[in-house]
Parts: C-alpha cells; sequence; structure tokens
C-alpha cells in the first residue's frame, strides 16, 4: 500500500471520527453546534493546563475526574480564536452554559463542572464517543497504520478507561478542526462543518488518489460520489435551507461544485488537491502520535478481543 493511499484512509477515518465526536457532543448540548464544540474547547483546555503544571501527567486521570481546582481557566477570546467563532457568538454561548449549570465563570475564565461529568447526559455522550474510539481504532488496525497493528484493539472492559480516552481523543479532534480550519479562515465553523459532511458523504478523501474502492476499509462502508442536499442536511441534523445556504457559500469559495443537481467537492481543482494532500499528510502525523499516547496509557492494547465491551 502507498503511504500516499494509507494517508488518504487514515484522513477518512478522522473525519469520520471527528463527526461522530461532535454527534455525541451535541446530543448532551441540546443539538447546539458551537455551544458543544466551545464546551468541548473549555474541557480540553482546562485538562491540558494541568498538564503543563505537571498536575495530571499520570494518565489514569481522565477529563471526567479531574476535580474543579486543578482546572486550569480559558477565556472565551481564547476558545473563539482557537475555533474560528466571532468573540461576541462566543461569549454569548459560553455565558448560556453557565446560566444552564454546564461551566462556571472564575476570575481567570471558565471551567466545566466536575459535577457535570457524573450527569446522565454527559456520560451517554461518553459512551457515544468510546464507541467512535473503538470504531477508529479498529480501522487504523485494519490498515495497520500509525502504529496501530492488525488484531489490537481497546481495552475490554473500556468503560474504566472511557475518561482517559476521551481526555486524549478530544484534544486530538479539536487539533483537527483546528487545522481545517486555518486552511479557510474566512469560512465560519458552521460551514466547515457542512464541508466536512460532505466530504465524507462523497468520500472525497479516498477520490483524491484512487478510484472508488474502499480497500481495507471496505467493512465500514465508505460511502462514494455526489450528494444531495437533502442527504447532507439529513447526516449533518440540519434543515435543508441552512445547509443550501452553507453550500452556496462553499460553491463561492471554489470548494464545492455542482454535479447533476448535486453537491460534491470541487476534485478537478488541482491546487485545492493539492491542500487537500498536505492536510492528509499532516493527518497521518497526528494520528501516529495519538495511537503511541493510547498504547503508553493502555487505552490500546496489543491483544485481540473477542467482543468490545463498554461495562
Amino acid at each position: 500500500m502507498s503511504l500516499r493511499l494509507q494517508a488518504a484512509q487514515v484522513a477518512w477515518l478522522n473525519t469520520k471520527l471527528t463527526l461522530d465526536f461532535i454527534a455525541a457532543s451535541r446530543t448532551w448540548i441540546d443539538e447546539d453546534l458551537i455551544s458543544a464544540l466551545l464546551t468541548a474547547g473549555v474541557v480540553d483546555a482546562n485538562v491540558r493546563g494541568a498538564d503543563d503544571e505537571g498536575a495530571t501527567r499520570d494518565f489514569s486521570i481522565g477529563a471526567g475526574i479531574l476535580p474543579n481546582a486543578l482546572r486550569r481557566p480559558v477565556n472565551a477570546i481564547s476558545i473563539a480564536m482557537s475555533l474560528g467563532v466571532p468573540r461576541e457568538s462566543a461569549r454569548t454561548k459560553l455565558a448560556g452554559l453557565v446560566d444552564r449549570g454546564v461551566l462556571v465563570r472564575t476570575d481567570g475564565g471558565f471551567v466545566l463542572r466536575a459535577e457535570v461529568s457524573q450527569s446522565k447526559p454527559f456520560k451517554s455522550a461518553m459512551e457515544a464517543f468510546l464507541l467512535a474510539t473503538v470504531e477508529f481504532v479498529d480501522g487504523l488496525a485494519m490498515l495497520n497504520a500509525c502504529g496501530a497493528r492488525d488484531g489490537d484493539r481497546v481495552v475490554t472492559p473500556a468503560w474504566p478507561v472511557a475518561g482517559l480516552a476521551t481526555r486524549l481523543m478530544t484534544a486530538h479532534v479539536l487539533k483537527g478542526i483546528q487545522h481545517a480550519r486555518s486552511l479557510k479562515p474566512e469560512i465560519s465553523l458552521t460551514t466547515h462543518y457542512v464541508l466536512l459532511w460532505l466530504s465524507h458523504l462523497t468520500g472525497s478523501a479516498l477520490r483524491v488518489v484512487q478510484e472508488p474502492d474502499a480497500g481495507r476499509l471496505g467493512p465500514l462502508n465508505p460511502p462514494f460520489g455526489p450528494v444531495s442536499v437533502i442527504e447532507v442536511a439529513k447526516a449533518a441534523r440540519m434543515d435543508d435551507e441552512t445547509v443550501r445556504r452553507h453550500l452556496g457559500q462553499l460553491e463561492k469559495a471554489g470548494l464545492v461544485i455542482r454535479v447533476a443537481g448535486k453537491r460534491d467537492i470541487n476534485l478537478p481543482d488541482q491546487t485545492l488537491v493539492a491542500n487537500w494532500l498536505d492536510f492528509q499528510s499532516r493527518t497521518i502525523l497526528g494520528t501516529q502520535q495519538l495511537v503511541r499516547k493510547l498504547y503508553v496509557a493502555g487505552v490500546i492494547v496489543d491483544r485481540p478481543s473477542e467482543t468490545i465491551r463498554l461495562f
């Protein structure tokens, strides 16, 4: 297998992981995309700040059990800039999350309330993201990619490592979103979300390097080819007109084209393809780093499991 093909397949798995992560996050933040990502950004910053100070170097501490006193606050401007959300929009959304008791505002910024991580909605979201992590690792193992080997699996039962796995995977997903945003910073976060879904539904990550053939990813049934606005809206859990508007913006930016009444990524544009291939190369490097951390933390084990159990 060529390195370019493997990078494309790893990029496809990362796109699926990101979309699964966003879907899980939205389920406990009333389906609000921006609030869900802002909350994820706050959680990541809270724990990462403690890491920088050496408070959580022990991998046994996960995002869900770090006490309030060890969470480093993050301000609205930092979160807004990292995700590409307008500052006023970020402030409004964060204030709403404080009013709902999800976040706490301190002198230094925002922190996730430790009690929230014990709530039923949060645990349900974590369970969904843990399942997405299992699928992601299984996909990498099928490809023998990024240090994951065929037969390696997420440890079972997986629930004891859920907080730790979520901590590492959240940081990975957010870095990927930030890098993707940097390629077209003038496009809003919501528009990028629609673009991400279109990319996934059309199989564009794979089509830039090969004919429509899933290869080893076949069991995951990657889709290929142009899709309708309705298909994108259904997958993204957004109304048709909103998706149509965002796709129109992407067309004006030269990222999307129409094909027989449907929409597709503008793969005939060689400049766009070159940027995409560069993004895939960066993605595979980031995934290699993630896999090493997951092995060290004991989230991935090098022995096969008959079944994957969460509890």
